[in-house]
């Protein structure tokens, strides 16, 4: 089999996400009035799209819509591929018009021969300037109804991912279900329901998958949702394969060998899996000082009258800190459905009052912000035991990379404090 650096350089083909206005023409038929209760952007920049697709393992079919126009025609939406440039990455970074239009430094990229086996095919063109997928019969007639339009400039030649002389090919995915049913079952029910039309990352067949991003502090962002798919064993830790930063790329691949340029694509993938490996030592050693923290405070603090029941967890806002991955490892955090990091409190009274617990754990988080920087709040479901359900009362609501958004982190003040409506 191929080691890693051979998968990584073979030849791939990318999803590009584009910043989409909502109010311009230029933006999909279909608007979802809410993501998820941890997804918010008035609008749609590439990096909140990207991480909608990576957090829920999906990839949306669309029609293509640029100016008011489909750029793709007939009744079947399509997901679209381009050949991948590293160089194109470097002119789109640099503010120069690339070979292929359509790249941008927000991208999901797969091994060709992958996404060809998952059904991706390529678009081709005909004598009549129309393009349609290659495994259609160019013999038969094509009806306007059964063609794939191509908004980009259509060639014949093949990329590997480090030409920067040929013009792009590109590939497309075709949604095969009734895609019009799909979208009218979420308009009657007022929200996304069943998925988006469009197909599973998860499947292995979509395997060694790539992930470009613009900055570092995005890739962190990335890295936290890739984990939470890990940790929640949606995914295996193979399915991934690399996060490359745009702006860890050196200014030019001209003039490199081809060694030189394997060395500067490699110095700019983003490290997230090394966090992951925890001795079986550490995980003992954190539980141990976890579960000995919440047995004291269960001990040395009285208990009053329950005026309020349900659950209450720990929240840990850092999915790579030695400390939690040690507790994630020891089987003291788990990860609800929705990306949080929820530390069980197995040695508190459930009996007590909810407010009561809140108060423990608030000891606990400042316990262990002063003695292992880790940074996490309390987390509580009012009247329910299960951590999927929305917290009635959350000591940081916003906080961490939890929520998907194209807004700066909150810092640390009182607001972030308080009951959730």
């Amino acid at each position: 089999m191929p080691d890693q650096n051979d998968a990584r350089q073979a030849p791939r083909i990318a999803h590009y996400f584009r910043d989409v206005d909502l109010s311009s023409n230029s933006c999909p038929r279909f608007i979802p009035e809410l993501f998820s209760t941890n997804c918010w952007a008035e609008d749609w920049p590439a990096r909140f799209l990207l991480r909608v697709a990576i957090r829920f393992h999906h990839i949306w079919a669309t029609f293509g819509i640029r100016d008011g126009q489909e750029t793709i025609h007939g009744a079947q939406p399509a997901v679209c591929f381009s050949n991948f440039s590293v160089a194109d990455l470097i002119a789109v970074r640099e503010g120069v018009e690339g070979v292929n239009k359509a790249v941008t430094q927000y991208a999901i990229t797969f091994p060709t021969c992958s996404a060809e086996r998952a059904g991706a095919e390529q678009v081709v063109q005909g004598g009549d300037l129309r393009a349609f997928l290659q495994k259609s019969n160019p013999v038969v007639a094509v009806t306007p109804e059964d063609v794939l339009r191509n908004e980009y400039r259509y060639v014949v030649c093949q990329l590997d991912m480090f030409n920067d002389q040929a013009m792009p090919s590109e590939w497309r995915w075709p949604y095969p279900r009734n895609y019009h049913r799909a979208i009218a079952k979420m308009e009657d029910n007022g929200c996304l329901g069943d998925k988006l039309p469009g197909f599973e990352l998860t499947q292995k067949r979509w395997s060694g998958i790539g992930i470009v991003v613009a900055t570092q502090a995005d890739a962190r962002r990335l890295q936290y949702d890739i984990l939470s798919l890990i940790d929640q064993q949606i995914l295996s830790e193979s399915h991934f394969d690399h996060l490359l930063v745009c702006e860890r790329l050196p200014t030019a691949l001209e003039g490199l060998s081809e060694v030189g340029k394997q060395s500067a694509v490699q110095a700019a993938y983003f490290d997230f899996k090394s966090c992951m490996v925890v001795s079986d030592e550490a995980a003992v050693e954190a539980l141990q000082d976890f579960s000995a923290r919440i047995s004291e405070l269960e001990l040395c603090t009285l208990k009053t009258v329950t005026r309020e029941r349900g659950g209450c967890w720990v929240y840990f806002e850092d999915n790579t800190h030695p400390y939690v991955r040690a507790l994630i490892k020891a089987g003291r955090v788990l990860v609800n459905k929705l990306g949080r990091y929820i530390g069980t409190l197995d040695e508190l009274d459930r009996r007590r009052d909810l407010r009561e617990r809140q108060e423990i754990v608030k000891v606990l988080c400042e316990q262990l912000q002063l003695k292992h920087g880790v940074a996490c709040s309390y987390f509580s479901v009012l009247n329910s035991w299960r951590p999927d359900d929305l917290p009635n009362f959350c000591g940081r609501p916003w906080s961490g990379f939890y929520r998907i958004t194209d807004e700066p982190d909150d810092e640390d003040d009182e607001e972030n404090e308080g009951e959730i409506s």
